[in-house]
């Protein structure tokens, strides 16, 4: 790792910290009164894609005539606001969070208000082992999303493109390993987590996970500060860049036409290891925002024919009568769920923050040795 962790391990310390505490980023230390409430507008807190959410708000308006306003930061900044705002909220939907684990820990911290979306009464709670949505409806799912990796097959051949999870943790990759920092990023955040159980589920025990998220904490080349890992990869800076799916079909459909990575679509490809989590992408009504009827109505509308087509362009869709988004070369909902790891939902919510400290005090500071 290069230097300036040091700094960096005590300034995402101090966000846990105060996330802690119920003071986000941005947010005011104290509650405030909560804005005058507009029957025409709807208040959406996302850290999903930005042509999604795009879409999402102009269809919506279309179809409803409501305005949506739209905050976009990455799912623990988000996560810290609705915790700071818990008295006033200012939010009426929390729209995607690098899947259901962050919306189970809001959920029983009281922070989420159930809701029936209208239409999907009939919702089944579970597909299999993919849970779609809350026992209480406290959040539903809108999308299927699933943790792999980006690779350049420019500069890794098939056989050299590693196989599982476990590789990355070998020294072949030190210095070639890119991923968002998990003071911000919920897909980091999963990354973490599943790392844990897959130690668990081996029987080898908690310690074993941290031994290796260790080792991969090593091999990194930096944390991404702007755009995404895969830009990093496709101009070949970095070797490997941990991702979702549909993160990696953003970075393609924003690379269209765009001179910043020569060939964009040649650079890059997305694999899916073995025993890798598979989970629903959430939706939830915040609880006592201030267009409560707006909410749902936004909640309604994701969750229609129109607006999962607009998700499908880059997630897999709940509905299992949507085919798989284009761009992930024969790769289909069956092929995910194939691979996907056993996942301990009511263990990752409960353990979500500690995981996080536990990264930043222990292994982050391993930067330092």
């Amino acid at each position: 790792m290069k230097s300036g962790y040091g700094l960096r391990a005590w300034a995402v310390l101090l966000v846990a910290v105060l996330a802690g505490a119920s003071c986000a980023p941005q947010a005011p230390e104290t509650a405030s009164p909560p804005p005058v409430s507009s029957a025409r507008q709807v208040v959406v807190y996302t850290p999903f894609p930005d042509l999604t959410v795009d879409e999402l708000a102009e269809g919506f308006t279309r179809k409803t005539g409501l305005h949506v306003e739209q905050i976009r930061e990455g799912t623990a900044r988000v996560f810290a606001r609705l915790r700071a705002e818990k008295n006033y909220p200012r939010a009426d939907v929390w729209c995607g969070g690098g899947g259901m684990i962050p919306f189970m820990t809001a959920a029983g911290e009281g922070l989420l208000e159930p809701y029936v979306p209208t239409g999907h009464e009939d919702m089944p709670r579970e597909r299999g082992n993919l849970i779609l949505r809350d026992r209480d409806w406290r959040w539903v799912g809108i999308g299927v999303i699933s943790l792999g990796f980006a690779y350049n097959p420019q500069k890794l051949s098939p056989d050299q493109v590693p196989r599982t999870w476990e590789e990355l943790a070998t020294p072949r990759w030190r210095g070639h390993v890119e991923m968002w920092d998990p003071a911000e990023s919920g897909t980091s955040m999963l990354f973490l987590e599943s790392a844990l159980l897959r130690a668990l589920n081996a029987g080898q025990g908690e310690e074993a996970g941290w031994d290796y998220l260790t080792r991969v904490f090593g091999n990194l080349k930096r944390y991404t500060r702007e755009g995404a890992p895969s830009f990093a990869v496709a101009r070949g800076q970095s070797l490997i860049g941990i991702h979702f799916e549909f993160q990696f079909l953003e970075f393609l459909a924003m690379q269209a036409g765009n001179t910043q990575v020569a060939d964009a679509s040649a650079n890059i490809r997305w694999y899916l290891p073995p025993s890798s989590p598979v989970l629903a992408e959430g939706i939830a009504l915040v609880r006592g925002g201030p267009n409560p009827e707006a909410g749902k109505a936004f909640i309604d509308y994701c969750l229609s024919e129109e607006g999962q087509r607009i998700i499908n362009r880059f997630f897999f869709s709940v509905d299992p009568s949507i085919p798989p988004p284009a761009g992930l070369e024969g790769v289909s909902l069956p092929d995910l769920l194939d691979k996907a790891m056993k996942l301990d939902p009511e263990w990752m919510a409960a353990n979500y923050d500690r995981v996080r400290r536990i990264w930043q005090n222990r292994v982050e500071a391993t930067a330092e040795e």
